[in-house]
């Protein structure tokens, strides 16, 4: 019978524990890329600029007054840079309209949005997006 090694054991645990943060890192709270893209408008009541994915927190008042806090994942901000965005780009209280994939069972997440500020300004994030929604005009990534 063969004795495992010290350095197949250690390759063993360093490969479960790879597996493990990245099943943690994705979680389950799932997003649903198979139902139409949802839009909200908001007052954005929270930009955080951090790793593994910057987020925007933005309250939304239903019909009836009350207010939802949806939390929008977005890409790190390493990729966020290459779109254009900054750790300044978002601020509370902007007004925003963004567009979204929804997360899963109602609950008020989305990922892969789309802000659109009062002034008309865009910014993009492309975390989450299918391959399709990342080409511009020309079809190019």
């Amino acid at each position: 019978m063969l004795k495992p090694t010290r350095s197949l054991v250690t390759a063993l645990f360093l490969s479960l524990t790879t597996v493990w943060s990245a099943m943690a890192h994705h979680g389950s709270q799932g997003f649903d890329f198979l139902v139409p893209r949802k839009t909200i408008k908001g007052t954005v009541t929270r930009f955080a600029w951090q790793n593994p994915h910057a987020e925007i927190f933005i309250d939304v008042k239903d019909n009836d007054g009350h207010v939802a806090t949806w939390v929008m994942e977005l890409n790190n901000p390493g990729n966020l840079v290459a779109q254009g965005w900054t750790h300044s780009s978002v601020k509370p209280g902007d007004e925003v309209t963004v567009t979204f994939n929804p997360g899963k069972e109602d609950r008020p997440i989305g990922i892969c949005v789309d802000v659109v500020f009062a002034d008309g300004r865009k910014l993009h994030a492309s975390q989450g997006c299918r391959f399709k929604d990342t080409l511009n005009k020309d079809g190019i990534s």
